[in-house]
C-alpha cells in the first residue's frame, strides 16, 4: 500500500500502460504540441480547460507519459470505496462553494496534499473551471488553484509553473475522433509572485508606514495600538494576496485562451462559432491544428468585424443562426459544407465503405459485445459529454476479455498466421467499426448536403 498519493506502484504502472494504451485507441488521431515547453525541473500544475468530462485526465495522462496527480471535485468521494479507488488512481479532492461551506474547510488539508505533491516534483493536474462544458470557452478559473501554488511557493517548492494546456476536441460526442493538444509558456509562480511583490512596495510605500504612525499614537497602557499595528499588518498582506491571485487568473486567463478555439460565451456564441466553422471549412484543413489555426484567425476576425460595425454583424449573426438551423435539421455536417458539387467524394467515399464492408462486417461481429454495452450506457447518460466516457468504460475491461477469447479460439482451430492475423484484427476490432460507421456518416451528409441547393445557395450568400 502506497504511504503517500505520490508513491511508486507497480500495479499502477502496469495499468498506466494499458489505459494509455485504450486511450489511444479512442482517438483516431492524438497530437501534442509545444511539450517541450514542460519544466524538466521544479514544481509544475498543469491547467487545462474542461471540456469533455473524464476524457480530459486521460488525453493528458498520455500526453505526460508519467506518474500525474490529479485534482477532481470533492462531491465524488463521498462513497468510501469510491474514495480509495479515486486515491488510488492518484486523484486528489478539492472543495467548492457549492459543496457547502463546512466542505470548503476541508481544502486545507487538501491544499496541504497538493503542496506535499509539488515539493516532491510530481506533476500536478487541475481543471479550474470546476466543471466540463461541451463549449469552445472558458467560465471564471477558481481560486484553488492560486492558492495551491503560492502555498508551494511559500513552502519552499521553488520554482513553481503553473503550465497552461488548451485541449482541442474534432467532435465533443463522436467516439474516435481527432484531439489536439497545445502548451503555453510556463508561468514561473515564484518569479511572478516576487516581482508583483516588488512592483506593490515601489507603488505605495506609504500606506503601511500612515498605518503603523496612526497605531503608535493612539496606542494606551493595555497594548491596543500593538493590536492595531498587527491587524492592519495582517489586512495588507491579505489584500496583496488577493490582488497577486488575480493578477495571475488573468495572466493564465488569456494564456489559456490563446490555446483553443476560444470563443466568448455571450449571446453571440453559437453564430459566432458556426460562421467560424465555415469560413475554416473552405480552406479544407488537413488536420485539427490546422484547423484550430483557421478557426482562431476567422474568430479574433469576426470579433473585430463586431465591433466596428455591430448592427450588420447582428444581421449577419441572425442569418448564420437560420442556416445552422436548417442544416443541423437535414443532419449536414460543416465537414461536407466545404464542396460546392461533392459528387465525386459521394462516389469515391461509397466505393471506399463498400470495398471494406467485409472487414467492418467482421470486426463488428468480433466486438459486438463492447459496443453494444457501449451503445446501452451512452443511452442511459443523463449528460451527452460523458458519451466517450462510456464508452471508454465499456472498453477497457471487455476489450482484453475478447481478445484472448478470439486468440484460445484462432489459435485452436487454424493455422498459426490465420491465429495471428485474427488476433490482431481483434485488437483494433472498435477503432475499424467506429471509422467505419464515422466514414458512413460522412457519406450520408455529403450526400444530402448535395441535394440541398438552396442550402448552398444560402451559404453562398453568408461566406460572400
Amino acid at each position: 500500500m502506497r504511504r503517500h498519493i505520490y508513491d511508486d506502484d507497480i500495479w499502477y504502472s502496469f495499468g498506466l500502460c494499458y489505459v494509455k494504451l485504450a486511450t489511444r485507441l479512442c482517438y483516431r488521431r492524438f497530437h501534442v504540441s509545444g511539450w517541450q515547453r514542460v519544466p524538466k525541473e521544479g514544481s509544475v500544475i498543469l491547467v487545462s480547460n474542461h471540456t469533455n468530462a473524464l476524457m480530459d485526465p486521460l488525453v493528458m495522462l498520455l500526453a505526460e507519459g508519467r506518474k500525474v496527480v490529479f485534482m477532481a471535485r470533492a462531491d465524488i468521494f463521498r462513497k468510501p470505496f469510491i474514495r480509495k479507488v479515486l486515491t488510488w488512481l492518484r486523484i486528489l479532492p478539492i472543495y467548492r462553494i457549492r459543496d457547502g461551506y463546512g466542505a470548503v474547510r476541508d481544502n486545507d488539508k487538501a491544499i496541504a496534499e497538493a503542496v506535499e505533491v509539488l515539493k516532491n516534483h510530481t506533476p500536478l493536474c487541475l481543471y479550474p473551471e470546476g466543471t466540463h462544458r461541451t463549449k469552445h470557452s472558458l467560465l471564471r478559473l477558481g481560486k484553488g488553484l492560486f492558492h495551491i501554488a503560492l502555498d508551494a511557493h511559500d513552502a519552499g517548492a521553488q520554482p513553481v509553473y503553473i503550465v497552461p494546456v488548451g485541449i482541442e476536441y474534432s467532435n465533443y460526442f463522436r467516439f474516435r475522433a481527432d484531439v489536439e493538444m497545445q502548451v503555453g509558456e510556463p508561468i514561473n509562480v515564484s518569479q511572478f509572485a516576487e516581482d508583483f511583490s516588488r512592483a506593490t512596495e515601489e507603488t505605495s510605500p506609504t500606506k503601511y508606514e500612515e498605518s503603523i504612525s496612526r497605531a503608535e499614537e493612539g496606542k494606551n497602557s493595555s497594548g491596543e495600538g500593538i493590536s492595531a499595528d498587527a491587524k492592519g499588518k495582517s489586512q495588507s498582506d491579505d489584500a496583496n494576496r488577493a490582488r497577486l491571485m488575480n493578477a495571475l487568473r488573468d495572466k493564465l486567463t488569456t494564456s489559456l485562451q490563446g490555446l483553443f478555439s476560444w470563443v466568448p460565451d455571450d449571446d453571440d456564441y453559437e453564430a459566432l462559432w458556426e460562421l467560424a466553422q465555415l469560413r475554416t471549412a473552405r480552406f479544407h484543413p488537413l488536420s485539427l491544428r490546422e484547423a484550430t489555426v483557421l478557426n482562431q484567425r476567422e474568430i479574433k476576425q469576426l470579433l473585430n468585424e463586431r465591433e466596428k460595425a455591430p448592427e450588420a454583424m447582428h444581421t449577419l449573426f441572425q442569418k448564420s443562426l437560420s442556416f445552422k438551423d436548417e442544416r443541423e435539421a437535414k443532419h449536414i455536417s460543416v465537414g461536407s459544407t466545404s464542396w460546392n458539387h461533392p459528387l465525386w467524394r459521394v462516389i469515391i467515399r461509397a466505393l471506399g465503405l463498400l470495398v471494406t464492408l467485409p472487414l467492418m462486417v467482421t470486426c463488428a461481429a468480433i466486438s459486438l459485445p463492447v459496443w453494444l454495452v457501449a451503445t446501452l450506457l451512452v443511452r442511459r447518460a443523463k449528460d451527452p459529454a460523458w458519451s466517450n466516457t462510456w464508452r471508454f468504460a465499456a472498453c477497457l475491461p471487455l476489450m482484453p476479455l475478447i481478445v484472448v477469447g478470439v486468440a484460445i479460439a484462432a489459435f485452436s482451430h487454424l493455422a498459426w498466421g490465420w491465429a495471428l492475423a485474427l488476433t490482431l484484427l481483434s485488437v483494433l476490432s472498435i477503432p475499424v467499426v467506429y471509422d467505419w460507421m464515422e466514414q458512413l456518416r460522412r457519406l450520408v451528409s455529403d450526400w444530402r448536403w448535395l441535394r440541398s441547393p438552396s442550402l448552398r445557395a444560402k451559404l453562398a450568400s453568408l461566406l460572400q
